[in-house]
């Protein structure tokens, strides 16, 4: 279960990604185009082009949590 920290920012990549991309596909957008570090307290926010689908990226303890998301 996704469990932020209330402190943790959130960061929305605004340009569109490719759904089929993997943790370590959004975790390297995350690195070479944002700058940032995936670990960080933060959730990191992506969508693809027709912004109907959403893909969420949190570093929690020990590892990675994607959420994934098809808006209707």
């Amino acid at each position: 279960m996704l469990r932020p920290a209330q402190s943790a920012l959130v960061y929305l990549y605004m340009e569109p990604v490719d759904m089929r991309k993997s943790i370590d596909g959004v975790a390297a957008l995350v690195e070479q185009e944002m700058d940032l570090s995936p670990a960080l307290e933060a959730i990191f926010v992506f969508c693809n082009r027709g912004r109907d689908k959403i893909k969420l990226l949190y570093w929690e303890r020990n590892g990675f949590v994607v959420l994934y998301k098809r808006l209707v």
